[in-house]
């Protein structure tokens, strides 16, 4: 399982107003905790804090992210020019794009990350709104993923987007992205699968308790990769520990040896 640190996000209060006044102490033990947590790449995106300073915020991040860490990168934009200007500072560190549809932006990045062979996330998504129906999703997961590979993408670093909707309002929401995961892996096994975790739990309490259900089901789904808050709770507990334990029992960690591991290493 590839893991992705989701905290160095502008739309999390904290840290959008960290990176709004550029509080570099807050932002670099944001880094480096999660590096130490286990994160193998990390999410960074500014654009919550206004499309003036979207692009400098973004390229001072990864700047820290490169000096205080070994982690992937993952430059997060609906901006084809910041996601531009952030490949071009990334100083051979592997870095996965953030995203692209099956209409927008693939024209664009999907030459850049075919020279910088860089992964690409898929929203499977074919203008309007999100489908429901999960055949739709694989199927513009699937074109889109047809574009990315004429231009010289490698479809191992392709990152199907399950879209996890809320369950607070819409209540297949987990179900439709669990049977999109089973769809994408049956459909093609070398495409990748991720999801932002934290979206399912959404406006309701004991949030952790839902985003470590789900995803112990995602896994068993096939689940290649997931953008999680990696740090330890308040009891320092983490969702990794419940994510080690699923692949366990999932049949995807030989002689539990990852969880053991894992395990081993709180102690």
């Amino acid at each position: 399982m590839f893991i992705i640190g989701e905290k160095l996000n502008s739309s999390i209060p904290k840290t959008g107003e960290a990176m709004k006044t550029f509080d570099r102490d807050y932002l670099a033990r944001l880094i480096e905790a999660q590096a130490e947590a286990g994160a193998d790449c990390l999410d960074i995106n500014t654009a919550a804090c206004g499309a003036e300073r979207e692009t400098e915020l973004m390229l001072k991040i990864i700047e820290m992210a490169l000096e205080g860490s070994d982690c992937s990168i993952m430059p997060d934009s609906p901006d084809p020019s910041v996601i531009k200007a952030a490949a071009a500072v990334m100083k051979g560190r592997e870095f996965i794009i953030n995203s692209v549809t099956v209409s927008e932006r693939i024209d664009e990045l999907a030459p850049l990350a075919a020279e910088h062979n860089a992964g690409v996330v898929v929203l499977p998504l074919a203008g309007g709104g999100i489908p429901g129906d999960v055949d739709e999703r694989v199927e513009n997961a699937l074109a889109a993923a047809a574009k990315l590979t004429a231009a010289g993408v490698k479809k191992d670093k392709i990152y199907i987007d399950a879209i996890i909707e809320a369950i607070s309002t819409s209540d297949n929401g987990a179900l439709t992205a669990l049977d999109t995961i089973r769809g994408i892996k049956a459909a093609d096994p070398e495409l990748k699968t991720v999801c932002g975790l934290s979206n399912v739990s959404f406006g309701l309490p004991k949030r952790a308790s839902l985003n470590a259900a789900f995803l112990s089901m995602a896994v068993l789904y096939g689940l290649d990769a997931a953008i999680i808050d990696v740090l330890p709770n308040k009891n320092g507990e983490s969702i990794l520990q419940t994510l080690y334990a699923a692949k366990a029992l999932a049949g995807r960690d030989e002689y539990c040896m990852d969880y053991i591991t894992y395990i081993r290493s709180l102690q």
